[in-house]
């Protein structure tokens, strides 16, 4: 115990001392903003960040996390409440009530509940969570190969079950991430597969390439127009004060606790995120409300105050699986397991023993940013319901510069920048089809941790090392498995939803990807013994999935009485922001990665000259272009330090970066 409180204190040193303090700070005031702008989301902040703090002082990366996991949350609620636009997908709940609230009038009164709230989930999520450490730590004695390896297959199949509509869909996705998780070298024998001659490719396909890639990159080629927003009401309510939400946030204390611990136990569970959480605790409101149950959906403050109790204590909840068992429940956990092997942090008896005050620095940074978002949100309030108009076009065009550098310097390779590419493709047709992209990230990063626990099992059960009947936790867990695959085959049978009609797109990526992997299926089952039994199993289960996908979709046929427009899968705003993407590695082979991110801006900014006066503009354009040039040039050799191969036709005599 005293060993607890020393670290305990230590946690608390290293987030109050200064300047330590303003790193949580600063980092709050970043994931709020980022989380307010509809679309971006704080897993593109986050992939961004794990490269750009590849250098720090491990307190410090823990401070900055701990704030970014805190601040992206109630920010998200605010564009929720006043414009009807989740700012993530754990705020799309609070709109259900929190929209009809402001515009009767009553932003304020939403805000300041959905503040109050949040803070007291908060802090009720991070206390139970100083309280359950030390009781976990016994329970990490128990756990060896076979129970990591069912807690993997556990949080895979929880997050597909909670999934709402399209198993098959997060099915194929979740084998399609195990299936490229394996890319590289089988963990047993170290022999190659799927590398197709490339060493490169060796080592795997890049976790961080593949995180911005998916996440930032993919989302930066929609930017290419603006997000027009409407605004709430002038003229509020009688009655409409900050005041008023706060005290009634205290007249449902009740349930504000019940909502805390569901949001806490649904953030335990490995695979299940704050959306979950939110709708979890909501049904809960609604259904031992007392008395009038009419208004929820219409305005009712309770549908407020329950979601965001519980999507704030699940934070806390969340980081148990993280820290204890390495086993992600989110985005935000892939990328915190990222930064944590970074930096040389092992989940497991290590975060809970000699690692134990930076496990404190990392909860104490979340409590402190989930109590500034929710003070700090309040009172930009009056500021934030006159924004109607977000200008994310103007930012597209910086992120993808920074992008592709960063995803150079991670490992100082010009290939990363293929994977990259081909993981922004990918992200962007899962976000067009509107498929799952949470299952594929989770199984990317839990595959590798799987194949190998999966294999040490069976080398301790062959040489009799390993008993199974005396395992009961890990039959526990297996249960739980079950559990959720019985429980998403019949929420399937009885589901009522109407039947979403699919389109040609859809059915051709779907072919294509089907076909893809058909090829790794094919390599693995005449490839010898470079492939074992786990990876040959997961692509014939995986091509199962793709094929059950394509008889379900069927061929749609176009209808001749069929007169409502549709969406194009490729908007033409799209297209030169994918093409420049696409051109972007093999420009970076020829001629240096200076001067492709010079001939991306170049190309970006020349259709704008349809547009205005051309005499002023194409000297801006070209001393855009040279900037970049010499920026990017300074930044690599200056800052990154990187020594990158030369390229083959430089433009510059004795170029070299």
């Amino acid at each position: 115990m005293s060993d607890t409180l020393a670290a305990l204190g230590i946690g608390l040193q290293n987030v109050f001392s200064w300047p330590n303090f303003l790193i949580p700070v600063l980092g709050t005031a970043l994931a709020m903003i980022v989380s307010f702008l509809p679309g971006i989301g704080a897993a593109s902040l986050a992939a961004v960040m794990v490269v750009l703090t590849l250098h720090w002082d491990p307190v410090q990366v823990l401070l900055l996390f701990g704030a970014l996991t805190g601040g992206a949350t109630f920010m998200g609620s605010v564009t929720a409440i006043l414009f009807g636009i989740p700012g993530n997908a754990a705020s799309s709940v609070t709109l259900l009530d929190g929209h009809p609230m402001a515009h009767a009038g009553r932003p304020r009164t939403a805000l300041a509940a959905a503040a109050t709230a949040s803070a007291l989930g908060s802090v009720f999520g991070v206390l139970v969570l100083i309280l359950l450490l030390p009781a976990i730590r016994p329970l990490l004695l128990q756990i060896g190969p076979l129970e990591r390896a069912a807690l993997a297959v556990w949080g895979l199949a929880t997050i597909i079950a909670v999934l709402d509509g399209r198993p098959l869909q997060a099915l194929a996705v979740t084998g399609l991430g195990l299936l490229l998780a394996m890319v590289g070298s089988d963990p047993t024998t170290s022999q190659p597969r799927w590398t197709f001659g490339q060493f490169e490719l060796a080592d795997g396909l890049a976790q961080g390439a593949m995180l911005l890639g998916f996440f930032t990159l993919s989302e930066v080629l929609s930017w290419r127009k603006s997000h027009e927003l409407q605004a709430v009401p002038r003229s509020a309510a009688p009655g409409d004060t900050t005041r008023a939400g706060v005290i009634g946030v205290i007249k449902e204390r009740a349930l504000v606790m019940r909502a805390s611990l569901i949001g806490l136990l649904v953030g335990i569970i490995p695979g299940v995120g704050g959306t979950v959480a939110g709708f979890v605790a909501y049904g809960q409101t609604v259904q031992t409300a007392r008395g009038d149950r009419s208004g929820f959906g219409k305005g009712d403050i309770r549908g407020v105050i329950g979601p965001e109790a519980a999507v704030d204590a699940k934070d806390g909840g969340s980081l148990l699986p993280v820290l204890a068992l390495g086993v992600p429940g989110s985005e935000g956990g892939v990328f915190l397991l990222t930064v944590l092997a970074i930096h040389g942090f092992v989940p497991g008896s290590a975060m809970l023993g000699a690692d134990l005050p930076f496990t404190f620095t990392l909860i104490f940074a979340l409590l402190v940013s989930n109590l500034l978002t929710s003070a700090l949100g309040l009172a930009l309030v009056p500021g934030l319901a006159r924004l109607t108009r977000l200008p994310i076009d103007r930012i597209a065009l910086p992120v993808i510069v920074v992008g592709l550098v960063t995803v150079v310097q991670i490992d100082g390779l010009v290939s990363d920048l293929f994977v990259a590419v081909g993981f922004a493709a990918l992200g962007y047709m899962f976000r067009r089809l509107d498929w799952p992209r949470v299952p594929f990230v989770i199984a990317f990063v839990l595959g590798p941790s799987l194949e190998s626990n999966l294999a040490l099992v069976g080398q301790l059960h062959a040489v009799g090392r390993l008993d199974f009947s005396s395992r009961p936790l890990a039959w526990v867990i297996i249960a739980l498995t079950l559990a959720s695959v019985v429980w998403m085959a019949t929420r399937s049978r009885h589901s009522t939803k109407a039947t979403r009609q699919t389109s040609k797109a859809e059915v051709g990526v779907t072919l294509v990807l089907g076909l893809g992997v058909a090829l790794f299926a094919a390599i693995a089952l005449t490839g010898g013994s470079a492939y074992s039994g786990y990876a040959r199993a997961v692509c014939v289960a995986t091509l199962g999935v793709f094929v059950a996908l394509v008889l379900a979709q069927g061929f749609p046929s176009p209808r001749a009485g069929d007169l409502e427009p549709r969406t194009p899968f490729l908007p033409a705003s799209h297209r030169l922001p994918l093409l420049l993407l696409a051109a972007a590695p093999a420009l970076t082979l020829l001629v240096g990665l200076p001067a492709a991110c010079g001939l991306l801006v170049l190309f970006w900014m020349l259709p704008s000259l349809r547009r205005g006066n051309t005499s002023r503009q194409a000297p801006l354009i070209a001393a855009s272009a040279l900037a970049t040039v010499v920026l990017v040039t300074l930044y690599l050799d200056r800052v990154a330090v990187l020594d990158l191969p030369a390229p083959i036709m430089p433009l510059l005599p004795g170029w070299t970066i």
